[in-house]
């Protein structure tokens, strides 16, 4: 099933990927509870659905005539309810990870001794990425520059790194480009009009823009690489 074969991977990477993504961790009980409501109500809930299929019942039904099935049907709806409260304990998990963020705050930006390069930034990440272009020389990097002792190293100095500004054009054309194939589908012709039109002078205007880019200068990144580097320091030394 789907819940078996992505959902369980998408809540892994979910977990996982949640410090580096907000800075602080989630919360571990409420997580555990979630962990075994989704698998217990997993099996519960879809394991019937399959003897039902060796029995005959076919998918998608919204009623049935044969008492044979309704046992396997009632353990199925016991499996969804257990599954319900997986997903209630995930959502008291944010919350609660929200509540108490500062107690779970990740400092290092390296919270499961990650083995790749983004590991070595903050949580979240610094808005340039990386200081200094990384120099890769293993498939698991970040692994590579701790056991060689080469992780959190200050360069020299440090250079201006070239950056885009933030702009919502993209966006902005995103979602006039959405109503007008709304429009389009639904044969609203004013509402396609009005928006094609908006986003071609979204799209001008934006081509025009010349002040697209800027440099982050030294001083600024090294105030910021050096908080980095002394929080990971003070976390070395606890």
């Amino acid at each position: 099933t789907i819940i078996g074969g992505a959902v369980f991977g998408y809540l892994a990477g979910f977990s996982y990927w949640f410090p580096k993504a907000m800075g602080y961790k989630l919360d571990e009980k409420w997580g555990k509870r979630a962990f075994w409501f989704w698998q217990i109500g997993f099996y519960v809930a879809f394991m019937p659905l399959y003897v039902l299929g060796f029995l005959g019942m076919t998918r998608r039904v919204n009623h049935t005539d044969n008492p044979d099935w309704n046992m396997w049907l009632y353990i199925a709806c016991a499996g969804a309810f257990i599954i319900a409260l997986g997903v209630l304990s995930q959502l008291i998990q944010l919350y609660v990870s929200y509540r108490d963020r500062e107690k779970n705050r990740d400092v290092t930006g390296d919270p499961w001794n990650g083995h790749t390069l983004e590991w070595s930034t903050m949580s979240p990440p610094q808005f340039y990425n990386f200081a200094q272009e990384p120099v890769v020389k293993d498939i698991d990097a970040f692994t590579d520059m701790k056991e060689n002792g080469t992780a959190y190293q200050r360069p020299e100095k440090y250079a201006p790194i070239h950056m885009p500004r933030n702009t919502g054009a993209g966006f902005i054309m995103g979602m006039l480009l959405t109503a007008c194939g709304f429009g389009m589908v639904w044969h609203i012709w004013w509402l396609v009009i009005v928006t094609f039109l908006a986003t071609i002078v979204t799209y001008i205007k934006r081509c025009y823009d010349n002040d697209i880019d800027y440099y982050v200068q030294p001083d600024e990144i090294e105030k910021i690489e050096n908080e980095h580097i002394a929080a990971v320091q003070s976390t070395l030394k606890a």
